[in-house]
Protein backbone atom coordinates (compact mmCIF):
# COMPACT_ATOMS: atom_id res chain seq x y z
CA UNK A 1 0.00 0.00 0.00
CA UNK A 2 2.63 2.51 1.02
CA UNK A 3 4.75 1.47 -1.96
CA UNK A 4 1.97 2.64 -4.24
CA UNK A 5 1.60 5.97 -2.49
CA UNK A 6 5.28 6.75 -2.71
CA UNK A 7 5.74 5.82 -6.37
CA UNK A 8 3.06 7.87 -8.10
CA UNK A 9 4.95 9.24 -11.05
CA UNK A 10 4.51 8.95 -14.80
CA UNK A 11 6.47 6.31 -16.71
CA UNK A 12 5.56 3.92 -19.54
CA UNK A 13 3.82 0.75 -18.37
CA UNK A 14 6.14 -2.24 -18.46
CA UNK A 15 5.29 -5.72 -19.70
CA UNK A 16 6.71 -8.28 -17.28
CA UNK A 17 8.50 -11.40 -18.51
CA UNK A 18 6.66 -14.70 -18.39
CA UNK A 19 7.52 -16.46 -15.15
CA UNK A 20 5.97 -17.94 -12.03
CA UNK A 21 4.36 -21.29 -11.30
CA UNK A 22 1.95 -22.22 -14.08
CA UNK A 23 -1.60 -22.94 -12.86
CA UNK A 24 -3.47 -25.96 -14.18
CA UNK A 25 -5.96 -23.57 -15.73
CA UNK A 26 -6.86 -19.90 -15.95
CA UNK A 27 -10.56 -19.21 -15.85
CA UNK A 28 -12.39 -15.91 -15.53
CA UNK A 29 -14.89 -14.07 -13.38
CA UNK A 30 -17.16 -11.42 -14.88
CA UNK A 31 -18.31 -8.53 -12.72
CA UNK A 32 -21.73 -6.91 -12.80
CA UNK A 33 -20.19 -3.69 -14.12
CA UNK A 34 -18.40 -5.40 -16.99
CA UNK A 35 -14.85 -6.25 -15.90
CA UNK A 36 -13.27 -9.59 -16.86
CA UNK A 37 -10.94 -10.96 -14.14
CA UNK A 38 -8.51 -13.90 -14.45
CA UNK A 39 -8.67 -16.71 -11.86
CA UNK A 40 -5.67 -19.03 -11.56
CA UNK A 41 -6.49 -22.55 -10.43
CA UNK A 42 -4.12 -24.91 -8.62
CA UNK A 43 -6.44 -27.90 -8.14
CA UNK A 44 -6.63 -30.64 -5.57
CA UNK A 45 -9.45 -32.65 -3.97
CA UNK A 46 -9.93 -30.58 -0.83
CA UNK A 47 -12.14 -27.55 -0.20
CA UNK A 48 -11.52 -24.37 -2.21
CA UNK A 49 -9.18 -21.72 -0.81
CA UNK A 50 -9.17 -18.27 -2.38
CA UNK A 51 -5.91 -16.27 -2.19
CA UNK A 52 -6.31 -12.50 -2.50
CA UNK A 53 -3.24 -10.29 -2.98
CA UNK A 54 -2.51 -6.84 -1.58
CA UNK A 55 -2.68 -3.34 -3.06
CA UNK A 56 -0.04 -2.55 -5.65
CA UNK A 57 0.79 -6.24 -6.13
CA UNK A 58 -0.64 -9.14 -8.14
CA UNK A 59 -0.96 -12.92 -8.28
CA UNK A 60 2.82 -13.43 -8.36
CA UNK A 61 2.91 -12.77 -4.62
CA UNK A 62 1.27 -16.19 -4.25
CA UNK A 63 2.78 -18.17 -7.12
CA UNK A 64 6.11 -16.66 -8.16
CA UNK A 65 8.44 -19.48 -7.10
CA UNK A 66 8.09 -22.78 -5.23
CA UNK A 67 10.11 -21.53 -2.26
CA UNK A 68 7.78 -18.60 -1.60
CA UNK A 69 4.43 -19.83 -2.90
CA UNK A 70 1.55 -20.24 -0.49
CA UNK A 71 -0.50 -21.44 -3.47
CA UNK A 72 1.89 -24.34 -4.10
CA UNK A 73 2.18 -25.10 -0.38
CA UNK A 74 -1.57 -25.35 0.18
CA UNK A 75 -2.13 -27.29 -3.04
CA UNK A 76 0.49 -29.85 -1.97
CA UNK A 77 -1.49 -30.37 1.25
CA UNK A 78 -4.75 -31.13 -0.48
CA UNK A 79 -6.44 -27.75 -0.84
CA UNK A 80 -8.14 -26.66 -4.06
CA UNK A 81 -6.39 -23.31 -4.55
CA UNK A 82 -7.70 -20.32 -6.49
CA UNK A 83 -5.55 -17.21 -6.96
CA UNK A 84 -7.61 -14.10 -7.63
CA UNK A 85 -6.92 -11.04 -9.74
CA UNK A 86 -8.89 -7.81 -9.43
CA UNK A 87 -9.61 -4.89 -11.76
CA UNK A 88 -6.48 -3.16 -12.93
CA UNK A 89 -4.33 -6.29 -12.59
CA UNK A 90 -2.51 -7.50 -15.67
CA UNK A 91 -4.83 -9.77 -17.59
CA UNK A 92 -7.98 -8.03 -16.38
CA UNK A 93 -10.12 -6.33 -19.00
CA UNK A 94 -12.17 -3.19 -18.47
CA UNK A 95 -15.56 -2.82 -20.16
CA UNK A 96 -15.68 -0.70 -23.35
CA UNK A 97 -15.78 3.06 -22.82
CA UNK A 98 -15.18 2.58 -19.11
CA UNK A 99 -12.18 4.28 -17.56
CA UNK A 100 -9.75 1.71 -16.20
CA UNK A 101 -8.10 4.14 -13.80
CA UNK A 102 -10.92 5.63 -11.75
CA UNK A 103 -12.00 2.65 -9.66
CA UNK A 104 -11.80 2.61 -5.87
CA UNK A 105 -11.37 -0.04 -3.20
CA UNK A 106 -15.15 0.11 -2.79
CA UNK A 107 -15.60 -0.92 -6.44
CA UNK A 108 -13.44 -3.99 -5.88
CA UNK A 109 -15.44 -4.84 -2.76
CA UNK A 110 -18.83 -4.28 -4.37
CA UNK A 111 -18.19 -5.86 -7.78
CA UNK A 112 -15.01 -7.94 -7.99
CA UNK A 113 -15.33 -9.86 -4.73
CA UNK A 114 -18.87 -11.20 -5.33
CA UNK A 115 -17.98 -12.18 -8.92
CA UNK A 116 -14.83 -14.00 -7.84
CA UNK A 117 -16.58 -15.87 -5.02
CA UNK A 118 -19.45 -16.90 -7.29
CA UNK A 119 -17.05 -18.13 -9.98
CA UNK A 120 -14.93 -20.19 -7.56
CA UNK A 121 -17.96 -21.83 -5.93
CA UNK A 122 -19.61 -22.58 -9.27
CA UNK A 123 -16.48 -24.22 -10.65
CA UNK A 124 -15.59 -26.12 -7.47
CA UNK A 125 -19.17 -27.29 -6.72
CA UNK A 126 -18.96 -26.06 -3.13
CA UNK A 127 -21.27 -23.81 -1.16
CA UNK A 128 -18.46 -22.20 0.80
CA UNK A 129 -14.79 -21.36 0.43
CA UNK A 130 -11.88 -20.42 2.67
CA UNK A 131 -10.19 -17.05 2.17
CA UNK A 132 -6.57 -16.06 2.73
CA UNK A 133 -5.74 -12.43 2.08
CA UNK A 134 -2.56 -10.38 2.43
CA UNK A 135 -2.78 -6.66 3.27
CA UNK A 136 -5.58 -5.31 1.04
CA UNK A 137 -6.57 -8.93 0.38
CA UNK A 138 -7.40 -9.36 4.07
CA UNK A 139 -9.23 -6.03 4.12
CA UNK A 140 -11.36 -7.32 1.24
CA UNK A 141 -12.10 -10.38 3.37
CA UNK A 142 -13.55 -8.02 5.97
CA UNK A 143 -15.72 -6.33 3.35
CA UNK A 144 -16.96 -9.72 2.13
CA UNK A 145 -17.87 -10.75 5.66
CA UNK A 146 -19.75 -7.49 6.17
CA UNK A 147 -21.57 -7.65 2.81
CA UNK A 148 -22.35 -11.36 2.51
CA UNK A 149 -20.69 -13.78 4.96
CA UNK A 150 -22.61 -16.91 3.93
CA UNK A 151 -20.17 -18.15 1.22
CA UNK A 152 -17.12 -17.84 3.50
CA UNK A 153 -16.40 -20.78 5.82
CA UNK A 154 -13.44 -19.04 7.48
CA UNK A 155 -10.73 -16.54 6.65
CA UNK A 156 -7.13 -15.63 7.31
CA UNK A 157 -5.89 -12.06 7.07
CA UNK A 158 -2.17 -11.35 6.93
CA UNK A 159 -0.83 -7.87 7.71
CA UNK A 160 -4.27 -6.38 7.04
CA UNK A 161 -5.13 -3.20 8.96
CA UNK A 162 -8.60 -2.94 10.43
CA UNK A 163 -7.94 0.61 11.57
CA UNK A 164 -5.37 3.30 10.85
CA UNK A 165 -5.34 4.73 14.35
CA UNK A 166 -1.65 4.00 14.92
CA UNK A 167 0.54 5.63 12.28
CA UNK A 168 4.24 5.61 11.52
CA UNK A 169 5.98 8.68 10.06
CA UNK A 170 5.71 7.12 6.61
CA UNK A 171 1.92 7.17 6.91
CA UNK A 172 1.95 10.92 7.49
CA UNK A 173 4.10 11.39 4.38
CA UNK A 174 1.88 9.04 2.40
CA UNK A 175 -1.29 10.79 3.55
CA UNK A 176 0.00 14.17 2.40
CA UNK A 177 1.29 12.79 -0.92
CA UNK A 178 -1.90 10.88 -1.70
CA UNK A 179 -4.04 13.95 -1.06
CA UNK A 180 -2.17 15.78 -3.80
CA UNK A 181 -2.63 13.11 -6.47
CA UNK A 182 -5.07 13.96 -9.30
CA UNK A 183 -8.32 12.03 -9.53
CA UNK A 184 -7.52 10.27 -12.82
CA UNK A 185 -4.78 8.03 -14.16
CA UNK A 186 -2.75 5.32 -12.45
CA UNK A 187 0.28 5.22 -10.19
CA UNK A 188 3.15 3.71 -12.17
CA UNK A 189 4.55 1.46 -9.47
CA UNK A 190 6.14 -1.07 -11.82
CA UNK A 191 7.86 1.51 -13.97
CA UNK A 192 9.16 3.37 -10.93
CA UNK A 193 10.53 0.15 -9.50
CA UNK A 194 12.39 -0.54 -12.76
CA UNK A 195 14.25 2.75 -12.36
CA UNK A 196 15.72 1.62 -9.03
CA UNK A 197 16.01 -2.11 -9.71
CA UNK A 198 19.81 -1.97 -9.96
CA UNK A 199 20.08 -0.81 -6.35
CA UNK A 200 17.42 -3.18 -5.01
CA UNK A 201 19.37 -4.22 -1.92
CA UNK A 202 19.73 -0.60 -0.82
CA UNK A 203 16.21 0.47 -1.76
CA UNK A 204 14.60 2.10 1.31
CA UNK A 205 11.28 0.53 0.31
CA UNK A 206 12.78 -2.90 0.97
CA UNK A 207 13.60 -1.74 4.48
CA UNK A 208 10.10 -0.34 4.91
CA UNK A 209 8.15 -3.30 3.59
CA UNK A 210 10.12 -6.14 5.16
CA UNK A 211 12.68 -7.41 7.56
CA UNK A 212 15.42 -7.56 4.90
CA UNK A 213 17.23 -10.29 6.83
CA UNK A 214 14.21 -12.50 6.14
CA UNK A 215 14.34 -12.08 2.37
CA UNK A 216 16.17 -14.05 -0.27
CA UNK A 217 17.25 -10.91 -2.11
CA UNK A 218 17.60 -12.62 -5.49
CA UNK A 219 14.10 -14.10 -5.25
CA UNK A 220 12.68 -10.86 -3.87
CA UNK A 221 14.21 -8.81 -6.66
CA UNK A 222 12.83 -11.16 -9.28
CA UNK A 223 9.42 -11.04 -7.65
CA UNK A 224 9.48 -7.25 -7.57
CA UNK A 225 10.13 -7.21 -11.32
CA UNK A 226 6.81 -8.93 -12.01
CA UNK A 227 4.81 -8.74 -8.78
CA UNK A 228 4.06 -5.03 -8.64
CA UNK A 229 0.86 -3.64 -10.08
CA UNK A 230 -0.19 -0.12 -11.02
CA UNK A 231 -3.05 1.29 -8.95
CA UNK A 232 -5.75 3.77 -9.87
CA UNK A 233 -5.66 7.19 -8.32
CA UNK A 234 -9.18 6.48 -7.09
CA UNK A 235 -7.66 3.76 -4.91
CA UNK A 236 -4.94 6.10 -3.71
CA UNK A 237 -7.49 8.74 -2.80
CA UNK A 238 -9.39 6.16 -0.75
CA UNK A 239 -6.19 5.30 1.10
CA UNK A 240 -5.88 9.02 1.79
CA UNK A 241 -9.31 8.91 3.46
CA UNK A 242 -8.21 6.00 5.65
CA UNK A 243 -4.97 7.66 6.69
CA UNK A 244 -6.47 11.09 7.28
CA UNK A 245 -9.40 9.80 9.34
CA UNK A 246 -7.70 6.81 10.93
CA UNK A 247 -10.69 4.63 10.00
CA UNK A 248 -11.26 1.74 7.61
CA UNK A 249 -14.39 3.05 5.88
CA UNK A 250 -15.96 3.27 2.47
CA UNK A 251 -16.05 6.53 0.54
CA UNK A 252 -19.27 7.48 2.34
CA UNK A 253 -17.66 7.03 5.76
CA UNK A 254 -19.41 3.74 6.59
CA UNK A 255 -17.23 1.19 8.47
CA UNK A 256 -16.13 -1.73 6.32
CA UNK A 257 -15.64 -4.07 9.28
CA UNK A 258 -18.63 -5.18 11.37
CA UNK A 259 -19.19 -8.03 13.89
CA UNK A 260 -19.67 -11.29 11.97
CA UNK A 261 -19.28 -14.71 13.68
CA UNK A 262 -17.28 -16.36 10.86
CA UNK A 263 -13.93 -17.70 12.21
CA UNK A 264 -10.99 -15.47 11.29
CA UNK A 265 -7.28 -15.87 11.99
CA UNK A 266 -5.43 -12.54 12.00
CA UNK A 267 -1.63 -12.55 11.52
CA UNK A 268 0.48 -9.44 12.10
CA UNK A 269 4.19 -8.86 11.60
CA UNK A 270 6.04 -7.77 14.73
CA UNK A 271 8.05 -5.10 12.88
CA UNK A 272 5.50 -4.23 10.21
CA UNK A 273 5.61 -0.46 9.66
CA UNK A 274 3.03 -0.44 6.87
CA UNK A 275 0.38 -2.25 8.94
CA UNK A 276 1.51 -1.93 12.60
CA UNK A 277 0.48 -4.90 14.78
CA UNK A 278 -1.99 -2.81 16.80
CA UNK A 279 -3.86 -1.81 13.64
CA UNK A 280 -3.95 -5.42 12.46
CA UNK A 281 -4.98 -6.88 15.83
CA UNK A 282 -7.84 -4.35 16.00
CA UNK A 283 -9.91 -6.68 13.78
CA UNK A 284 -10.32 -9.01 16.74
CA UNK A 285 -11.88 -6.20 18.78
CA UNK A 286 -14.75 -6.26 16.25
CA UNK A 287 -14.97 -9.86 15.04
CA UNK A 288 -16.42 -12.17 17.73
CA UNK A 289 -14.74 -15.38 16.49
CA UNK A 290 -11.26 -14.05 15.89
CA UNK A 291 -7.72 -15.07 16.89
CA UNK A 292 -4.72 -12.74 16.59
CA UNK A 293 -1.18 -14.08 16.31
CA UNK A 294 1.92 -11.91 16.35
CA UNK A 295 4.61 -13.10 13.95
CA UNK A 296 7.97 -12.55 15.63
CA UNK A 297 10.45 -13.80 18.18
CA UNK A 298 8.14 -12.81 21.03
CA UNK A 299 5.84 -15.62 19.83
CA UNK A 300 8.65 -18.14 19.57
CA UNK A 301 9.45 -17.71 15.89
CA UNK A 302 13.00 -17.50 14.59
CA UNK A 303 12.86 -13.92 13.34
CA UNK A 304 10.82 -10.73 13.23
CA UNK A 305 8.35 -10.28 10.39
CA UNK A 306 7.60 -7.11 8.42
CA UNK A 307 4.83 -6.47 5.93
CA UNK A 308 5.64 -8.76 3.01
CA UNK A 309 7.81 -11.46 4.56
CA UNK A 310 4.88 -13.38 6.15
CA UNK A 311 4.04 -14.24 2.53
CA UNK A 312 7.40 -14.21 0.71
CA UNK A 313 10.03 -14.33 3.47
CA UNK A 314 12.71 -17.02 3.73
CA UNK A 315 11.12 -18.50 6.87
CA UNK A 316 7.49 -18.07 5.79
CA UNK A 317 7.20 -21.59 4.37
CA UNK A 318 8.47 -23.06 7.64
CA UNK A 319 6.83 -20.78 10.20
CA UNK A 320 3.81 -19.03 8.64
CA UNK A 321 2.37 -21.28 5.93
CA UNK A 322 1.93 -24.20 8.37
CA UNK A 323 0.00 -21.98 10.79
CA UNK A 324 -2.43 -21.09 8.03
CA UNK A 325 -2.82 -24.68 6.84
CA UNK A 326 -3.32 -26.22 10.29
CA UNK A 327 -5.72 -23.51 11.45
CA UNK A 328 -7.92 -23.98 8.39
CA UNK A 329 -7.65 -27.76 8.54
CA UNK A 330 -8.94 -27.78 12.13
CA UNK A 331 -12.23 -26.18 11.08
CA UNK A 332 -15.35 -27.95 9.88
CA UNK A 333 -15.40 -28.55 6.16
CA UNK A 334 -17.87 -26.73 3.91
CA UNK A 335 -20.52 -28.84 2.17
CA UNK A 336 -20.63 -29.41 -1.55
CA UNK A 337 -23.61 -28.24 -3.57
CA UNK A 338 -24.91 -31.82 -3.89
CA UNK A 339 -25.21 -32.10 -0.12
CA UNK A 340 -22.16 -34.31 0.54
CA UNK A 341 -19.22 -33.48 2.76
CA UNK A 342 -16.17 -31.94 1.14
CA UNK A 343 -13.20 -34.23 0.89
CA UNK A 344 -10.97 -34.34 4.00
CA UNK A 345 -7.42 -32.98 3.92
Amino acid sequence: MTWVLLTACAHPVLTPPSTGLPPAQITHASTEDGWDLPLRHFPNEGPPVLLMHGMGTNHYNWDYAEEISLAAYLQSRGWDVWVASVRGDMGSTAPPRRGASTYTFDDIAHYDVPAIIESVLAQSSHEQLYWVGHSMGGMLLYTALTSNPAPIAAGVSIASPATFAEQEPVHQVASTASGLIPAYGTTQSRATYAAIDAVFEFNPMVQLLSNPENLDLELAQGLANVGLGDVSRGMVRQVHVWLSTGNFVDMNGTPWLTPVPVPVLVLGGSVDRVAPPANVAAACAVLPNCEFRLLGTESGLSTEYGHIDPVVGVTARIEVYPQIHHWLKALDRPHTRDGGEALPL
